[in-house]
Formats: C-alpha cells, sequence, structure tokens
C-alpha cells in the first residue's frame, strides 16, 4: 500500500514538472497546402461544378489532390484543372441526361452517388491490370486517367462513361438487389483468374466482357453497362455472331436487365438505352458503312420499293421490271414482294430475293457477291460471285436469275456510297430500323434504300 503511495507522488510530480516546462507558440504550417479542398476563394471550376453538380443533385466533385481519397500502395497522378469541367460537362450529358429523359427529371437526385474523385491517372495493378474507375458503399465513384480524356474522341468518351454506368449499377444493386437467379443463367462460368481468359472464352461461356467472369454483381453491371454503351446495334451484332448456346445466355441477361430496370425503377431500359446513344451520336455521328457486318452491327437492308415512297427512280424501274420479269417466268404466277442485303464475313453479301409462288408459298432465292467497302470512304464495289452455293435458296435463283437481270445489272454496273438516308426520308440514324441506303457514285439522285437490321 505504502509502496503505490509512493509511485502516485512521483507521477504527480513528473506531470507538475511536464505543465511547468509548457511552452506555447504559433504553428508554422500552412494547412491550406495539406488540404487543398479546404476551399476558400472558389475558382471558376468550383463555381462551375455547383451550379451543374452540387446544387442540382448534391453532388460533390473533388479534383484537388487528396491523398486519402485514393489507394495510399499507389503512385497516382493529380488531375490537371484544364480537364475537370470537360469531363464533368460529357458526365452531366451522357450519363446524367439520359437517365433523367428515361427515369424523370428527379432519378439522379433520388439515387445517385454524393461524390465524385477524380485522378489524373489510373491505378495500376499487380496483376497487369488497371484500374479506371471504383464506386464505394454506393457514396463514392474515383474516375482515373482523366488527363487522358478527351470529349471529342468517342472512345475516349465511351471508356469513361462504361466505368460510371458499371459502378452506378452497383449503386442501384444496393438500392434494389439482383434476382437471384441471374447467376445461374452462367454457372460454372466465373472466374476469379479473369485476366487470363481471352475474350473469345467470355464470350462462348455467354459473357459480354473477360472481367463479367469475376462474379454475378460484376457480370451484372458489365451486361447493363455494355449494352448501353454499345448500342442495341453492336450489341444485337456480336450476339448474332456467337454460337446458339451463348446467344441464349446473353439474350437471357440481357432481358433479367430490362426487367430488372422496369421492376425496380419503372426505366425502359430500351428508351435509356437509345438516350446514352444520342448524346454518343453528338460526339460522333454513326457512320453506316463502318456498321456492317457480323459481329459489327447491322447485318441486312430490307426493302420493298413497290411500297415504300421515295425509292429512286433508277433503282424502282429496276425492280418494277423484275417484278414483270419473274411473274412471268414459266408462266408460273410467282410474285416478288421484297428484297435484301445480307452483310455476312470478308466482304461477302448475299442478296435474298423473298418471293411467293403460284401457290402463294413462300421462297427464297439467294445469289452471292463480293462486296469491297473503301474503309475511308464508304465507296463499295459489288461483283457477282462466279461460283454460287448450290443449297435450296441458290438452287431456286437458278429459276429467278433471267427474271432479276435488271436488278443484277443496277448492283454490278458501278459503285455505291454506302450512308443513311435521313437527308431525304428524315428519321433518326444508328439504331435498329433506321434507313441506310447504296448511293451511286456516278449519280446521287441514284439509290436503293431500306430498313437496316
Amino acid at each position: 500500500m505504502n509502496k503505490i503511495f509512493k509511485k502516485g507522488i512521483v507521477a504527480l510530480a513528473v506531470i507538475a514538472f511536464l505543465a511547468s516546462c509548457k511552452k506555447e507558440g504559433t504553428l508554422n504550417a500552412n494547412l491550406d497546402i495539406i488540404d487543398q479542398n479546404i476551399i476558400k476563394n472558389k475558382n471558376a471550376t468550383d463555381i462551375w461544378l455547383d451550379q451543374n453538380f452540387l446544387n442540382p443533385y448534391n453532388i460533390e466533385t473533388k479534383y484537388r489532390y487528396d491523398r486519402f481519397e485514393l489507394a495510399l500502395s499507389k503512385n497516382i497522378t493529380p488531375p490537371l484543372i484544364e480537364q475537370v469541367i470537360p469531363a464533368m460537362e460529357t458526365v452531366r450529358d451522357v450519363w446524367i441526361k439520359p437517365f433523367e429523359a428515361a427515369g424523370g427529371a428527379d432519378f439522379i437526385k433520388r439515387i445517385s452517388p454524393k461524390q465524385f474523385v477524380l485522378a489524373g491517372s489510373a491505378e495500376y495493378n499487380s496483376n497487369g491490370t488497371i484500374t479506371l474507375g471504383t464506386a464505394e458503399g454506393g457514396r463514392k465513384i474515383v474516375l482515373y486517367v482523366l488527363n487522358d480524356f478527351d470529349k471529342t474522341s468517342l472512345p475516349s468518351v465511351t471508356r469513361m462513361i462504361q466505368v460510371i454506368q458499371h459502378e452506378y449499377t452497383h449503386i442501384l444493386n444496393q438500392t434494389v438487389d439482383i434476382t437471384p437467379e441471374y447467376q445461374t443463367v452462367s454457372r460454372g462460368g466465373y472466374e476469379a483468374n479473369w485476366t487470363q481468359r481471352p475474350l473469345t472464352e467470355a464470350y462462348s461461356l455467354g459473357f459480354i466482357t473477360q472481367y463479367a467472369r469475376v462474379s454475378p454483381l460484376e457480370d451484372f453491371a458489365e451486361q447493363s453497362s455494355n449494352m448501353l454503351m454499345m448500342g442495341r446495334v453492336k450489341y444485337n451484332g456480336i450476339v448474332a455472331s456467337l454460337p446458339a448456346d451463348a446467344q441464349a445466355k446473353l439474350k437471357k441477361k440481357e432481358q433479367y436487365v430490362v426487367d430488372y430496370f422496369k421492376t425496380a425503377f419503372n426505366i425502359d431500359f430500351y428508351q435509356l438505352q437509345s438516350e446514352v446513344q444520342k448524346a454518343l451520336f453528338n460526339i460522333s455521328a454513326p457512320v453506316l458503312h463502318r456498321m456492317i457486318g457480323p459481329g459489327i452491327g447491322y447485318t441486312t437492308l430490307t426493302t420493298n420499293p413497290s411500297a415504300e415512297p421515295n425509292q429512286s427512280a433508277e433503282f424502282l424501274a429496276a425492280w418494277n421490271t423484275a417484278k414483270s420479269a419473274v411473274a412471268a417466268i414459266g408462266g408460273a404466277g410467282r410474285q416478288l414482294n421484297n428484297m435484301q442485303l445480307i452483310f455476312g464475313a470478308n466482304n461477302l453479301l448475299t442478296v435474298r430475293y423473298n418471293y411467293t409462288n403460284s401457290a402463294g408459298s413462300a421462297l427464297q432465292a439467294d445469289a452471292d457477291y463480293t462486296m469491297a467497302v473503301n474503309a475511308t470512304t464508304g465507296v463499295a464495289t459489288i461483283t457477282l460471285n462466279a461460283t454460287q452455293p448450290t443449297t435450296t435458296t441458290y438452287g431456286n435463283m437458278n429459276t429467278l436469275r433471267p427474271g432479276v437481270a435488271a436488278i443484277n445489272t443496277y448492283l454490278t454496273s458501278g459503285t455505291f456510297r454506302i450512308n443513311w438516308i435521313n437527308q431525304i426520308i428524315p428519321g433518326q440514324i444508328g439504331f435498329v430500323g433506321s434507313l441506310g441506303a447504296f448511293y451511286k457514285t456516278a449519280n446521287a439522285n441514284s439509290y436503293i434504300y431500306g430498313v437496316m437490321n
């Protein structure tokens, strides 16, 4: 007891000594330099961010370098201030505005990250990948690689908004869970070591990207974000180029995404997808000749000149000549209904005539051509192949060939410029069902137009 008491006296003496030695002074440190997010005098960038994000959406944007917002173990470059407004303008126009159009003016106000953190460079990982974006707790999205961003470049915009769409899907999933059945579509295909697996393998197992194989939640976020950023034409083109089992899985996942957005948030996903594409088209208008072919986008142009207005006079004359000639072949009373240009791989163009025989049975007649397209100008040269397949539809062409000679001559007698026809027939471009045309390069008033699908 006495021993404890003595120790207490010593302790009090030490405290008294320390107190008597206390010295006060002004700390010679500028805390504003340590934390640049203590903003006393807002600059033009701060004011713009307040007007476009903080005030309308209660979303803070941190672009001043704050080491504690990023991984401490990584070397990450601060963002350039001149990159901030162009990047966030794109976020507003390509991410926020489409959701407002499809989900209502208050949708982003109700469900959104409350903070964007901007980093100049990527976050490099030990497995050879780089992190382009992260979402934390449904509250914060970190965007990397800001210093390389170019708002006039479609690939640059698509890369950044893809990250936001992916991370925002996670935020939506934290608000309303996805159905557990989603993970059964590609059961057995999830793979933590996704970086070592090729995209072709991911496709074959029903995954839209390699990263989708990480987990069902990452799969859902990749499925949703890629459908939005690819658009229906490109997405459908990829799906259509895959084996039947992979097609079925991706179509099933597509339906799960569509149903989720409708059930959870009353959003028509295809409307949202269209709004995103319209925003992307403002950055770079879709070029038709770069959007045709399996695995790329459009695979058919369908035309019925007898029923469609504004078909060019020269092609309409060739079509009417062919209709009359087909009807007269062998006195059989055949009826030419419509014509399709089917775009295949390796410059293959199949011209398909859909017709009925005298009994009213629907038949098809096919002929293969080689279509060489100049990648820069979109000018195409079409040549009838000397050797044709021998399957039924090609056999039917042996019967129809004399009747459709006028159309064959039209296709092979000159070159064509592939483009939209919205200057002649107003309408949207770049979507399923948009109207495309093959214009004679020697006479722009001579063309074939039809529905792109």
